[in-house]
């Protein structure tokens, strides 16, 4: 292939694997968004015991909460399977260029392995590369907040959908 061919290649790789990525978090704000919606809607509706029948209209708000949260986690691990397919694939694509370390620099840096970056120095102003890692704990917390959110949500949901009708 020639240069030119690779370079669209790679550009057109870049952009669905950003427009992949940019999908997967606004689906995640989204659903974040509208869980806190709910829920506020939620405790605002069991807190207003004068109402006729609050019990179900709790409940009817936690089933939606349910739905949402279910929808959450299996878009999520849909979604990110395919971003993460789009990724491998810049990464592939970076292979064949010489110095080109975009996305594979990226991975390390999750992974927790030494990468280089760019900073100044107070000297003259020059550039002068630096290791920098990513802690363990980091990258735990991250991959554990990714899934564990909308399964949190998903519990708060049963609970409160469960809660109005065990209480009395």
């Amino acid at each position: 292939m020639e240069l030119e061919e690779w370079l669209a290649v790679y550009q057109a790789v870049s952009l669905t694997a950003a427009s992949k990525e940019r999908v997967y978090w606004g689906v995640g704000g989204a659903c974040l968004i509208a869980n806190t919606i709910l829920l506020a809607l939620a405790a605002y509706v069991s807190r207003a015991t004068w109402l006729e029948d609050w019990r179900y209209l709790t409940t009817a708000l936690a089933v939606i909460g349910v739905g949402v949260g279910a929808y959450w986690l299996a878009i999520q691990h849909r979604l990110g399977r395919e971003a993460a397919h789009w990724q491998g694939l810049l990464r592939q694509l970076e292979g064949e260029f010489a110095g080109a370390e975009f996305h594979r620099s990226a991975l390390r840096l999750l992974k927790g392995q030494p990468v280089r970056t760019p900073t100044t120095t107070v000297h003259f102003d020059e550039w002068y590369p630096e290791v920098a890692r990513l802690g363990w704990f980091a990258r735990a917390a991250a991959r554990l907040m990714v899934p564990l959110v909308p399964t949190l949500f998903l519990i708060a949901w049963i609970l409160l959908g469960l809660i109005p009708w065990l209480a009395g």
